[in-house]
């Protein structure tokens, strides 16, 4: 079974979540929607209940750094294996202070995703069952994927320099 093309999900999207579509784009490999960020929870729980659409697999959550814009793109990869079809949603935060729902209640797969976004670039997931550092030890200061991340000042293993 055949997906629906991509114009049609937006169709469908506006008709169940509202006007939360901004950009419609084919892509080169994987189609995408560029959302509101306020809509991330309710278009996820969409994609996942909707019979037809059924995108029942979340395959990550990252984000993309845009400092010249003072924003970070959130991006929410989905699969349908029925329909075999891929889906990319696209949401922008800010870059200090961003936040968007969680979906962790939605995709079981969200809670580690969306810890591994707020440890490496600051995003907060408002309704996070654990919201805490998953990559970077305990009282770590800063993001290392944001790109003015003072990398120079970070050594990830002291005790495993050499002479040390």
């Amino acid at each position: 079974m055949a997906g629906l093309p991509l114009e049609q999900i937006a169709d469908k999207v506006k008709d169940a979540v509202g006007d939360v579509v901004v950009d419609v784009n084919e892509g080169d490999r994987v189609p995408f929607l560029r959302v509101e960020a306020g809509a991330v929870a309710r278009l996820a729980r969409f994609l996942r209940d909707d019979a037809e659409l059924a995108f029942d697999f979340l395959m990550y959550i990252t984000a993309v750094d845009f400092p010249d814009e003072d924003k970070l793109t959130l991006v929410y990869h989905y699969f349908s294996y029925r329909n075999q079809q891929s889906l990319m949603v696209k949401a922008d935060v800010p870059r200090r202070g961003g936040a968007a729902r969680s979906i962790a209640h939605i995709y079981a797969a969200a809670d580690w995703l969306e810890r591994e976004v707020y440890d490496l670039f600051g995003v907060t997931f408002e309704g996070h069952p654990n919201l805490t550092r998953i990559l970077t030890p305990e009282g770590f200061e800063g993001h290392p994927l944001l790109k003015d991340f003072a990398s120079e000042d970070y050594v990830p293993f002291p005790d495993k320099m050499p002479g040390k």
